[in-house]
């Protein structure tokens, strides 16, 4: 593996690994009490804050943006905030384990949208290893049970189709505009999004989070914004179909990280899945 492919696992690891992380401390918070509208909006402003801090500098390049740019720049955020509500829509009306396995199905979608926006050509076997790996999330999630359709599903569905489109414009967009730059206004404008519409559906409501849950407010905002810098430096060096099919992974995270601070334990089926989402990982890495 060559200097660039390290550096990419590097990056697809630490996306996998901070997202598995995320989406268990976001399993306590809400068990902690805290509603999840409130929850996302008090995330949002602090994710807002640390951007400023750590991509301030970027705001200088902005001068040097031309005008299409900077208007991709603001529909990429946008287009981001709306993949974030619908799937928070569609997991309050569906099961977990919908939820969960449907949102992966996301390098599906990433295959067309890779063609048409980036002339981009899959070889055949990254996509037979996605497909294992797929399948090793679906043992993974649902324990090897059917998926009994709920009306929530669709949401699911496209709010995978969005992120896909999202990933692979991102990549476009990299093309020309600086990677820290595209992250900057990935994370800022599509928090800010969030900040601007909860506010109509809870009103005074959304600042409850912040006196009941400031811990894990500020955890979960932290891997957020570490999961998407990772996540968009590995869509800069491999792309947005290796980078969102290794993001797979991350239900391997979600499980050790569920286990050690919730107690949650594996089935044999379970098991299974991990091993074959393994197995799918080094395989496609290994053909990168």
């Amino acid at each position: 593996m060559g200097k660039d492919n390290g550096t990419a696992l590097f990056y697809l690891i630490g996306t996998s690994l901070f997202y598995g992380l995320l989406i268990v401390v976001q399993k306590i918070g809400l068990n902690f009490g805290l509603d999840p509208l409130s929850f996302s909006f008090s995330r949002s402003a602090i994710v807002i804050f640390i951007s400023l801090i750590f991509f301030s500098p970027q705001l200088k390049k902005l001068k040097f943006v031309k005008k299409y740019e900077l208007r991709d720049l603001v529909i990429l955020g946008i287009i981001s905030a709306v993949a974030i509500l619908i799937l928070f829509v569609g997991q309050n009306i569906t099961t977990a384990i919908n939820a969960g396995f449907l949102i992966r199905l996301t390098p599906l979608f990433v295959l067309p949208f890779a063609y048409f926006l980036l002339k981009e050509k899959v070889p055949g076997n990254s996509i037979f290893f996605m497909f294992i790996m797929l399948l090793g999330a679906f043992l993974l999630i649902t324990n090897g049970a059917l998926i009994i359709p709920h009306a929530g599903d669709l949401l699911i569905i496209i709010a995978a189709l969005i992120i896909a489109f999202q990933n692979v414009f991102a990549k476009k967009i990299m093309r020309k505009v600086p990677t820290e730059l595209v992250i900057f206004c990935r994370i800022g404008i599509s928090a800010l999004m969030i900040i601007l519409f909860i506010p109509f559906l809870l009103g005074y409501q959304v600042l409850s989070a912040f006196s009941s849950g400031l811990f894990y407010i500020v955890l979960t905002a932290v891997l957020y914004v570490l999961s998407v810098v990772c996540q968009y430096k590995a869509i800069k060096l491999v792309g947005p179909f290796i980078t969102t099919t290794f993001f797979l992974s991350g239900s391997l995270f979600s499980a050790l990280f569920a286990y050690i601070l919730l107690g949650e334990t594996l089935t044999h089926i379970q098991w299974v899945g991990v091993a074959t989402l393994l197995l799918g990982g080094y395989f496609l890495i290994k053909k990168t």
